[in-house]
């Protein structure tokens, strides 16, 4: 098989930002009108690619589903910045006719930072059985688990929670593998949510770390850093230092099957076009990856 790189990855999937006629400032003008449609896309492989909404943390939820139809992706991991966790049933229900309308599923919602007490709990599992998604992302502590394994064994659904880990400066759950642990001999609809630039903080190996874990992986926050600096900044995947192309292939073989959210965090004034030129690598990776 050809070797891949940033070039050749882009070139397969023709969807870097000048392909999409995307200038700086697009975003403020997403909204405004209706955006071209984009036929669905295949072009991930059998990889579930989708956008962490946290991406666009400044822009309001219309701005979000408009940015999704234009960088052609339908699937999306709400955070409550756009639907607040105290949304109203009829408030849950328009945001989900208005991801229809935009062909966009919300898949997951997150992350959602959990309380100590039952009831909290129980309200945050409504609000995502509400939005009818497969994966609620949390934040919670090692002390919390037990109740939480209490609260979901009382929910018949399938809804499963996947702890997200913060890096070296988290003081929760660091890395993926202490989550993987910790929720072992709870309800296995409790598992994590790797995030793969904090993990490559923490120095360790990505493909292990997806190995180990596979089992009670449930949702990945996808990106690239300029470095594995702790404090270092995020950058278009494929222009940094994380392994990106052997980790998307190595995801496609697994084969994994829960949800890979583009989470980036630089440039949040104007995301659309780095979100563009991500998206643009990952496919031209997956596409050189079949042939």
């Amino acid at each position: 098989m050809a070797s891949i790189t940033r070039r050749n990855a882009l070139k397969r999937a023709g969807l870097g930002v000048a392909a999409l006629g995307m200038s700086g400032n697009v975003v403020t003008n997403l909204a405004a009108g209706t955006p071209p449609i984009v036929p669905a896309d295949r072009q991930f492989g059998t990889l579930r690619v989708g956008m962490a909404s946290y991406s666009m943390h400044k822009f309001g939820y219309p701005a979000v589903l408009a940015a999704c139809r234009r960088l052609g992706i339908h699937q999306l991991s709400l955070k409550d910045a756009h639907l607040p966790l105290t949304s109203t049933a009829e408030e849950i229900e328009s945001a989900l006719q208005a991801a229809q309308a935009a062909e966009v599923a919300i898949t997951s919602c997150g992350v959602v930072y959990l309380k100590d007490d039952d009831a909290s709990m129980q309200k945050a599992l409504d609000y995502a059985h509400a939005l009818r998604v497969g994966v609620m992302v949390i934040g919670v502590s090692h002390a919390m688990l037990p109740r939480l394994d209490r609260v979901v064994k009382r929910n018949p659904s399938q809804l499963k929670l996947a702890i997200h880990n913060h890096g070296p400066n988290d003081k929760l759950f660091p890395s993926p593998l202490e989550v993987y642990q910790a929720v072992q001999g709870l309800d296995r609809r409790i598992g994590l949510c790797m995030d793969l630039g904090h993990t490559f903080r923490m120095h360790e190996n990505l493909i292990a770390d997806l190995n180990h874990t596979r089992d009670r992986l449930y949702s990945i926050h996808f990106k690239d850093l300029e470095s594995g600096d702790v404090n270092a900044k995020g950058v278009p995947v494929g222009t940094g230092a994380l392994p990106t192309i052997p980790v998307l292939r190595h995801l496609g073989a697994m084969p994994y099957t829960g949800e890979v959210q583009l989470e980036y965090e630089s440039e949040a004034d104007d995301p659309i076009p780095g979100m563009a030129e991500s998206f643009g690598f990952m496919r031209g990776v997956l596409q050189a990856g079949r042939g």
